[in-house]
């Protein structure tokens, strides 16, 4: 079972850096510090400070914009997914047999570092900082949003959202960027007996799409929280007015998650490919040399005494000729295409509504 895989990811190894460890411990429940952790901080955020706006005399967030609850939501639910990602990450290199097949298993260990992870941590987290301190102002964020707004913009944003999407599009990028080109680099061998005839990759075109679902999940999010509010006339209070260069900022996310996934399934077409053409050009030069005539299919013979030898190698062609190109079944196209179009669909709908 995929559930049944322990992972730590590098938001876990941060969480244990904050104590996180020692609550689970404590807690004597099973769960990971990066989702008790992120779900005390969002619990804070999205409850205790909301009540508090309200109790001193300002208007919760939630109630001026239900839409709101999006990016709490969405936040839990990276945490979730990068999780989930790295247990099926596991699951795949199990189910595809990678340690028998390569003597490079130790190559798939990891991705992504975790220093680029970090880089991109104290990058995001100084970039949010400066523009809370510098550009909108401490005492304009306190006397619009109080208390609450001082702790979302100083500690929540950049402390809990900014690592918890590093780690998710690390892994996204790992997983459709990194994986099919280290697969290409290694001495792997298609699986031509694969039953399903996806040379035994079926479980890492799976993960691949997977992967996809859950950036297509963001971005519907996006979408959500965003257009969601304009979609009521003005009775919602909006974070943002939607623009051209909102639009753009969308569109460029949406080509960018959908270009990501099209490099993973090129760079696996192009691997397959190659290695169908080698073993079926090994292949035919031993079934020529076996037969007379074997340049026309008028007249070439099998000889009698290697017509078993024969008949094997023409049944090996036949395999490797029907193993496909793609790590991918006609359903899991169908799967794709309706989640390419998905998101800009939900966005294109809400503009014009």
């Amino acid at each position: 079972m995929i559930e049944e895989i322990q992972v730590r990811t590098w938001l876990d190894a941060l969480a244990a850096r904050l104590g996180g460890d020692r609550l689970v411990d404590r807690l004597r429940y099973d769960i990971s510090p990066s989702v008790l952790l992120v779900s005390a901080f969002l619990f804070v955020d999205a409850v205790v400070l909301q009540l508090y706006k309200e109790l001193t005399g300002g208007s919760a967030t939630v109630f001026q914009n239900p839409f709101w609850l999006v990016v709490p939501v969405g936040m839990l639910g990276a945490v979730l997914f990068t999780r989930t990602l790295q247990r099926r990450y596991r699951s795949a290199l199990a189910e595809i047999h990678i340690e028998q097949r390569t003597a490079r298993a130790s190559d798939f260990e990891s991705l992504i570092d975790d220093r680029l992870r970090w880089g991109l941590f104290v990058v995001g987290a100084v970039v949010i900082l400066v523009n809370s301190y510098f550009f909108i102002g401490a005492s304009v964020i306190l006397r619009t949003d109080g208390l609450a707004g001082l702790f979302g913009n100083f500690v929540v944003v950049p402390f809990v959202y900014v690592p918890v999407a590093v780690d998710f599009i690390a892994t996204y990028l790992g997983l459709q960027l990194v994986l099919p080109r280290r697969i290409r680099d290694t001495d792997l061998e298609l699986d031509f007996l694969d039953p399903q005839g996806l040379g035994g990759l079926r479980p890492l075109g799976e993960l691949v799409k997977h992967s996809y679902y859950y950036v297509m999940l963001g971005l519907a999010g996006f979408a959500v929280f965003i257009y969601g509010p304009w979609v009521f006339d003005g009775s919602i209070t909006a974070p943002v007015k939607p623009s051209p260069l909102i639009d753009a900022v969308f569109t460029v996310g949406w080509v960018a998650a959908v270009g990501a996934l099209a490099h993973a399934l090129y760079v696996f077409h192009r691997f397959m490919n190659r290695q169908k053409r080698e073993k079926l050009f090994e292949l035919d030069r031993q079934y020529r040399d076996l037969i007379d005539g074997p340049w026309d299919i008028a007249t070439h013979k099998r000889p009698e005494t290697e017509r078993e030898r024969i008949e094997e190698l023409e049944n090996r062609m036949d395999r490797v000729t029907n193993t496909r190109e793609y790590p991918a079944t006609f359903a899991m196209w169908t799967q794709l295409l309706v989640g390419i179009i998905l998101p800009k669909g939900i966005q294109l709908l809400l503009v014009n509504l």
